[in-house]
């Protein structure tokens, strides 16, 4: 069985807020969040006939509409989407899977640790979250020419001299899901996992967005800068951006840098240098934090023991993931959990 929604910007971006909202009561029973502004933030929990889980909406500065996802629908979820150029939208996903489909952009497996960045023109296509498929994710929409206010004083230029100046295929690539850098992926990660009053929660979130616009833009910049001394080819490029992946797919046989460079038939010199080109890291230094950026993830959103999530991260020995998660984060993983927990006790007599 399937169900679907239709999502259309055409008609003004409130109307559009009103077709999510409308998707999101259908889906899900609201409650309003105490303490808190109803006016600004909402949850809906997935009714039991058609899943479960939670959809988290809220309000932001210039109408900015924010929307956390952690849920498993029990049947296939289509959103049918025409969108006008001046909708915005970025999303990252934390955990799960959709399939996006775009006439012009093409098609994907929106998957962990992918960013999408709306391309800024007209778009049209499906989303489909399948059937017992998890998904947890954070999602910022807004009227495009409503966002200076998250650009401070450098203004929206800023972002028009560097992602929107990029080629489409570029520009596609930032729609279908790009391998997000760690620090990018740990603001919302923070997103996800707030635990504030909800009386400062939308300062919080508001204070993140702005975070991410900047470190989007900067690495952007970085990587044109670098590019300009390291120039790579589209083949080089493209198989050093299989690497992330692919070392996370053998936590256990990590091959050294002559082998790496053998399976993508790539000089070593180039290829430790167009990494760092790509990535601003080494190639072990970036998989050590994405590495323990998973099990942060892990560890505030799975029962598993600290042993499984060590091992299941690539570390054979616990302490040794423990002392390395500790040098990257200045706290243990079982306080790390523990603190998590509290601050979630507390949320819900806030």
């Amino acid at each position: 069985m399937e169900r679907k929604f239709y999502i259309n910007s055409t008609s003004g971006y409130t109307a559009m807020l009103g077709q999510y909202k409308a998707m999101h009561e259908q889906l899900g029973c609201s409650r309003f969040l105490p303490n808190h502004d109803i006016n600004r933030g909402i949850v809906y929990d997935i009714k039991p006939e058609y899943g479960k889980g939670t959809i988290q909406m809220y309000s932001l500065l210039d109408n900015v509409m924010l929307l956390i996802y952690d849920f498993v629908f029990s049947e296939d979820i289509i959103t049918i989407f025409d969108l006008a150029a001046d909708y915005f939208e970025i999303e990252y996903c934390i955990d799960g899977c959709m399939y996006i489909e775009e006439e012009k952009a093409g098609d994907t497996c929106f998957g962990s640790n992918n960013l999408s960045v709306s391309l800024s023109q007209d778009m049209k296509g499906t989303i489909k979250r399948c059937a017992g498929q998890k998904y947890q994710g954070v999602s910022f929409t807004a009227n495009k020419h409503a966002l200076s206010s998250y650009f401070g004083s450098a203004g929206m230029g800023v972002w028009h001299d560097t992602i929107e100046k990029l080629g489409d295929q570029l520009r596609s690539e930032y729609y279908l899901g790009l391998n997000t850098p760690p620090e990018i992926a740990n603001i919302f990660l923070q997103i996800f996992n707030c635990r504030l009053p909800v009386k400062s929660r939308t300062l919080f979130y508001e204070s993140k967005i702005m975070e991410v616009f900047s470190l989007i833009v900067s690495d952007e910049v970085v990587k044109r800068e670098r590019c300009e001394i390291i120039p790579l080819s589209p083949y080089e490029l493209r198989k050093i951006k299989e690497i992330p992946q692919m070392l996370l797919e053998l936590p256990f046989e990590r091959p050294n840098l002559l082998t790496l460079a053998e399976k993508l038939v790539i000089n070593p010199k180039k290829l430790t240098k167009g990494f760092k080109l790509v990535y601003g890291d080494t190639i072990f230094s970036y998989h050590r934090k994405f590495s323990l950026q998973r099990a942060s993830a892990m560890l505030l959103d799975t029962e598993k023991s600290i042993n499984e999530i060590s091992y299941e991260v690539g570390y054979s020995s616990p302490s040794n993931f423990c002392a390395a998660f500790k040098r990257q984060y200045s706290i243990t993983p079982l306080k790390y959990r523990e603190s998590s927990l509290l601050r979630n006790a507390e949320s819900v007599y806030s």
